[in-house]
C-alpha cells in the first residue's frame, strides 16, 4: 500500500494535470468562436481533453480518501490552493496535535 506522502504527490499531479487539460479545453472552446472552418476537429479534440480532465479529477478524488489523520480522522492535514490543488501536507494534525508518519503505509495505522 502507498504512504500518505505518495497519495498526496499523486493527487497533486493529477489535479495539476486536470487543471491544465481544463484550461486547454477552455482555450479550444474559445477558438471555436473565432475559426471559420474546422469545427468538427476542434470539437473532437475538445471532447478528448475534457474526457482526460474528468478522468484525472476522478482519480484525484479517489486519492483524497487516504489523506486524513489516523488519530482523529481530520481531513485538514492537507492545505489547498485557490483551485483546490494541494499545496502542502503537514506532519502534525491541526486538530488533535498528533504526529503523523507520512512515509508509513496507510494500512499499517
Amino acid at each position: 500500500m502507498k504512504s500518505r506522502r505518495d497519495y498526496y504527490s499523486s493527487r497533486k499531479a493529477l489535479m495539476l494535470g486536470a487543471f491544465v487539460l481544463y484550461a486547454v479545453a477552455f482555450f479550444l472552446l474559445e477558438l471555436c468562436f473565432v475559426v471559420n472552418d474546422g469545427y468538427a476537429t476542434i470539437v473532437c479534440i475538445l471532447s478528448i481533453f475534457l474526457m482526460f480532465g474528468i478522468i484525472c479529477s476522478i482519480l484525484a478524488h479517489r486519492n483524497k480518501e487516504y489523506l486524513f489523520c489516523p488519530q482523529c480522522g481530520s481531513k485538514r492535514i492537507v492545505k489547498n490552493t485557490l483551485f483546490g490543488i494541494p499545496a502542502e501536507i503537514t506532519c502534525d494534525c491541526p486538530d488533535c496535535g498528533a504526529k503523523i508518519d507520512l512515509d508509513k503505509p496507510v494500512n499499517k495505522d
